[in-house]
């Protein structure tokens, strides 16, 4: 099976499947430096979930054309840093799917539910004659553009000394990242790190970018976004899919398949997509410094930039992402570190 061919049939697929995504529409206009706008911050959007370190402020800078020239010399793209139609199909397509490397106990139909697509698609992608896939096979997944919005994956970069203990491992677990991510980042050829050290570690946030500060006590005014039994706390844990130990920053609420999800309070939708692990997720800013998640959803009911109030229906309970079952993994983070909900909840 050759890359080429799937890339290119992937690409057929997804132009069908994309018309809620279109940032490469015909109408898309050519940006370079100086230039400002709605585009210019869907860009620097686009070039954030790519691993690009810049702000998403609409102003097309320095930084931006530097940013959009890395990504022209990985596409084999002339490098000028000019946005135009060639460089806005690539940015589609390098948004548009996943790679996946076949485990012991994936089948279609797990990874189908795991990243929100139908396994017809998966099948079509790969051309695949049937339902038989092998362990070690490289298979790609089409991203289908959740909620209105392409899949979210932002890091933060955190200059890191590695101390006694340290292990490549035991850091992706703590910065919730991955190895791969971590070697990736400081050119690693192998797990081995030693002490004293420097790397960098590309840190999974869940909050984007200029989201609110915290300036004021947080009032206890949240109401819960579904009605359920608690079946994982705010606490260290083993998880139940990796089976590692870790701290669950949230609270697992177990409902019904499309249970309406709540807004726990008013405020401004940052994010309708795909977060790997948490599946189908909305982020919500709610000003102070407030960001609340609502994970693992089998529907995504409002859009970025969406203004949403207490109480207002934006998603339908689900089990996407690393979930082993139906139900509403629920965060409330300040400043970007979670906090336990309980404390927050009427």
């Amino acid at each position: 099976m050759k890359r080429d061919r799937l890339v290119i049939l992937l690409v057929l697929v997804t132009i069908i499947i994309s018309s809620t995504v279109g940032i490469a529409s015909a109408n898309q206009r050519v940006l370079q430096r100086g230039m400002r706008g709605n585009d210019v911050r869907e860009l620097q959007e686009s070039l954030v979930m790519l691993g690009e370190r810049i702000i998403i402020d609409g102003i097309f800078g320095g930084a931006t054309e530097e940013a959009v020239i890395n990504f022209q010399r990985k596409s084999d793209l002339p490098t000028d840093g000019i946005v135009g139609r060639g460089t806005w199909t690539k940015l589609e397509q390098a948004l548009s799917f996943d790679e996946h490397t076949v485990r012991r106990g994936d089948n279609l139909s797990r990874l189908a539910s795991t990243y929100g697509v139908s396994s017809d698609l998966i099948r079509e992608a790969n051309n695949l004659s049937s339902d038989i896939i092998l362990i070690g096979q490289e298979l790609i997944i089409p991203k289908s553009g959740l909620g209105g919005v392409s899949t979210t994956e932002f890091y933060e970069f955190i200059d890191y000394q590695v101390r006694s203990g340290d292990t490549l491992e035991r850091l992706a677990r703590e910065y919730n990242t991955t190895v791969r991510r971590i070697r990736e980042e400081n050119n690693l050829r192998t797990d081995r790190i030693t002490v004293g050290q420097r790397i960098r570690i590309p840190k999974l946030m869940i909050n984007l970018p200029k989201t609110s500060e915290n300036v004021d006590p947080v009032e206890r005014d949240f109401i819960w976004p579904v009605e359920g039994r608690i079946t994982s706390g705010f606490a260290w844990r083993v998880h139940p899919v990796s089976n590692q130990r870790q701290f669950h920053s949230g609270l697992d609420i177990a409902v019904p398949e499309g249970t309406p999800v709540e807004a726990a309070r008013a405020g401004e939708v940052l994010s309708s997509g795909w977060i790997r692990g948490y599946g189908k997720t909305v982020t919500i800013d709610h000003g102070n410094g407030v960001v609340t998640l609502y994970a693992h959803n089998s529907q995504l009911l409002v859009r970025s930039g969406q203004q949403v109030g207490q109480g207002e229906v934006i998603a339908k309970a689900g089990s996407t992402g690393q979930s082993t079952g139906p139900h509403v993994h629920f965060e409330i983070r300040i400043d970007g570190d979670p906090v336990n909900p309980k404390d927050y909840l009427k």
